[in-house]
């Protein structure tokens, strides 16, 4: 682990333990039968909500929804009883229920939602809260806990970000946008459950507080039957594409290795969660329109093209428009990069000769990751090229063929030494594909 890393998680957790002994020293938690049965009430659904986390983000990032009856111990117990349920019940999640992760990170998870929490609670005291077990305040502690719903969510994606950050070598605000993707605005919109948490357990007491849960559930199988829905369609699609690509061996693979380097490519010029994920798809159907097996003819013919076969190739990117376009979910973003992938930045590209920033960000990426990966792939004729080769080419045509500020990204980063490269030696590339028209995978004028 990076030793930048590693104090980072240190730092935390010494905040987390300082946090938690002031707030022990100075406000100390009341001991009484009324208060424990609170504690173990909030305690219980903490731990439950954690068991039912969801997986959203494009960073694999999760959300539990523990945050809401955490939030609710601040109404009900205070900061000093909210950081007590939150420290025991992620602790017993992280060492108990999820094994899987390291000490250090179960350790830096526990102690960025201490501090969130702890914050949160701090903040609301500050705003003029007051908690309480008997009677429910709704004007009194409503600006309050909007003030610690602001607080628990800055401190706890901002850690978060700030961890990635350093471990990732990326700016700050990138890896926030990143870890959070969108679903921030989720667990905001979540939070006034915290509320109902609260006014249900001064109103009706433990029992009525469980039934709070019901929406929970509710929503963990919702929103987590959408993810595996999408998930389930991004497999189908990249297996159907695997599947088109085996039945020749230079174009095997060829698009899953363009999607996965559009992604980072992406990701690294700043593109948002949802560009990010239709850029994806987009590089990964960028072909599809060579699905006729006449383009399998072509890629084995010797020799030139003809006219009329150098027309048909330019024609792949409409053909794939209309075949991808009866898919119901593929967003129109996804439709023009997929057509305009072969558009060049000075316009002298196909097939509507779109110039600059006329291109979609998407089709301008995947026309530098199809080159990258022409380039990097064996051919008949000559070994796979090296990075440093391909490094000066892109630089080559920048400005003319490629988007200077993607090639920029390329030669600045080390995204080229991290990309996927086919797995076939020139010799095997020559006995497999002997024939193939080296024009196809090349970007010419």
């Amino acid at each position: 682990m990076d030793p930048r890393v590693k104090r980072t998680i240190y730092a935390t957790t010494v905040a987390a333990v300082a946090l938690v002994v002031t707030l022990f020293v100075r406000h100390p938690p009341t001991l009484d039968a009324q208060s424990l049965l609170a504690f173990g009430t909030l305690l219980a659904l903490s731990t439950l909500a954690m068991m039912l986390y969801l997986r959203f983000t494009e960073a694999g990032s999760t959300t539990s929804m523990d945050f809401v009856p955490e939030l609710g111990a601040i109404l009900l117990l205070g900061p000093t009883g909210a950081v007590a349920v939150t420290m025991i019940s992620e602790l017993f999640s992280g060492f108990f229920l999820y094994r899987e992760k390291s000490v250090l990170k179960k350790l830096f998870n526990v102690s960025q939602l201490v501090l969130a929490v702890g914050a949160a609670g701090l903040m609301f005291r500050w705003s003029g809260g007051t908690e309480s077990l008997t009677t429910f305040r709704f004007q009194d502690s409503l600006a309050p806990f909007l003030v610690a719903v602001l607080a628990y969510f800055a401190v706890n994606t901002g850690t978060v970000a700030f961890i990635v950050s350093v471990s990732e070598r990326r700016p700050f605000f990138e890896a926030w946008r990143r870890i959070t993707g969108g679903l921030i605005i989720f667990d905001i919109a979540m939070s006034p459950l915290a509320f109902l948490v609260a006014f249900l357990y001064t109103q009706y007491g433990v029992l009525a507080v469980f039934l709070a849960m019901i929406p929970l559930i509710g929503l963990r199988y919702s929103y987590g039957i959408n993810f595996e829905l999408q998930q389930l369609n991004t497999d189908l699609l990249r297996l159907m594409v695997k599947t088109i690509e085996a039945q020749d061996p230079y174009t095997s693979g060829h698009s899953i290795r363009v999607s996965e380097a559009a992604k980072k490519i992406a990701r690294a010029v700043g593109a948002s969660p949802k560009q990010l994920k239709r850029i994806e798809t987009a590089a990964l159907l960028h072909d599809i329109g060579k699905i006729d097996s006449i383009y399998g003819e072509i890629l084995r013919q010797k020799g030139p093209l003809t006219p009329e076969q150098r027309e048909l190739i330019r024609a792949h990117p409409d053909r794939g428009v209309d075949i991808i376009k009866s898919i119901r979910s593929i967003h129109p973003d996804v439709l023009a990069a997929v057509r305009h992938h072969h558009e060049r930045w000075d316009g002298d590209g196909y097939p509507t000769g779109l110039a600059g920033e006329n291109i979609p960000l998407g089709a301008r990426i995947i026309m530098v990751c199809d080159t990258i990966d022409a380039m990097t792939t064996a051919r008949p004729y000559r070994d796979a090229l090296p990075v440093s080769v391909v490094r000066e080419e892109l630089k080559k045509h920048r400005g003319t063929q490629f988007d200077s500020a993607i090639v920029d990204v390329l030669v600045k980063t080390d995204i080229l030494e991290t990309l996927d490269r086919p797995e076939v030696s020139t010799t095997t590339a020559g006995a497999l594909i002997a024939g193939v028209n080296p024009t196809l995978g090349m970007e010419a004028k």
